[in-house]
């Protein structure tokens, strides 16, 4: 398909269509009702867009702010993008509702319930990890209105690494490592396509053994006893039109051009200690999986846009909880 011709404005002097005010208060759409709103605020250096209605801070859910929550603008018949804003702005300030006294009591929690495993013959091992730099997990998890993706604890609303994301990351290292496969299987679970057969692991007539799970559970990576930073990052396509396109079924009539505006697009990210709990019935096995998570991190990172450095993990060893 040959790339159309560069749209050119029409001769003669015109007078540039009028832009809808945007209101400088709209409510919001969601369990929350008429009791929020965004708003406009306006200063010498600048506008912005903030939260009221309510007194937001610390201990306020982020599931039900970011995935109840729609900002809709009557005017243009769309959701608005300053509604948007308004709740990045508040998910940096407060932290995505963490609060330093609960965060602590959900890790002392998470202790007790690891010792009360120990005293049932399970062995635990205890990571803690720091991202490097930024890390960017659950980006494509955009179940809201305005599209903000991040991995969210499903009770509390804090950031969390998924004990999902985390496992999957040290699979891809032990299938590209030299790990005895018997070891991946064993550990990590069968059947794994990614791994060759074990050596001595072929049933009857040549078939692969049966189904089975991992013998080491992984938990969902929490705050290390005090919140993590959030921090809003940006990535601009140069081509939005083309992607739009492309997003609507029977394809796009809009071929990638340099003549399309960049449209900067804002995500959350997090930084911060995070505490990475194992446990099994082996010991053994559970120091495998450890290992092999350890050298995943450095290696392979976590979450999204790891090859713009993010979600590289710095990990060690941590005592007993």
């Amino acid at each position: 398909m040959p790339d159309p011709a560069r749209p050119r404005p029409p001769r003669g002097r015109q007078a540039a269509p009028a832009r809808a005010r945007q209101p400088d208060r709209i409510e919001a759409a969601g369990p929350l009702g008429s009791v929020i709103f965004r708003e406009q605020v306006k200063s010498a250096r600048g506008d912005w867009y903030q939260l009221g209605g309510f007194a937001f801070g610390t201990g306020s859910n982020a599931l039900i702010m970011l995935n109840r929550v729609a900002f809709y603008d009557p005017q243009r018949q769309k959701l608005d993008d300053g509604g948007k804003r308004a709740l990045i702005r508040w998910a940096c300030r407060d932290k995505l509702g963490q609060d330093d006294g609960l965060v602590a009591d959900v890790a002392h929690r998470r202790a007790a319930m690891l010792r009360a495993l120990a005293a049932r013959s399970r062995h635990c091992v205890r990571l803690r990890v720091q991202p490097e730099w930024r890390l960017a997990v659950g980006l494509g998890n955009k179940a809201n209105a305005h599209e903000i993706g991040l991995a969210l604890h499903g009770t509390y609303g804090w950031p969390v690494i998924p004990g999902s994301a985390l496992k999957g990351m040290t699979a891809a290292w032990a299938a590209s490592s030299d790990a005895d496969p018997r070891d991946v299987w064993r550990v990590l679970g069968a059947p794994r396509r990614d791994v060759p057969l074990p050596p001595a692991g072929l049933g009857d007539q040549g078939k692969p053994p049966e189904p089975a799970k991992g013998t080491v559970c992984f938990l969902d990576a929490i705050p290390d006893e005090q919140p993590v930073a959030v921090e809003a990052d940006v990535f601009t396509p140069h081509v939005k039109p083309y992607y739009d396109g492309m997003a609507r079924p029977g394809g796009t009539d809009v071929p990638p051009a340099e003549y399309h505006n960049p449209v900067p697009l804002t995500f959350l990210t997090v930084c911060g200690a995070y505490v990475v709990d194992l446990y099994g019935k082996s010991d053994k096995d559970v120091r495998f999986a450890a290992d092999w998570l350890m050298r995943a991190g450095d290696e392979l990172g976590a979450g999204a846009k790891t090859a713009a450095g993010y979600g590289y993990l710095s990990a060690g060893r941590e005592g007993p909880p």
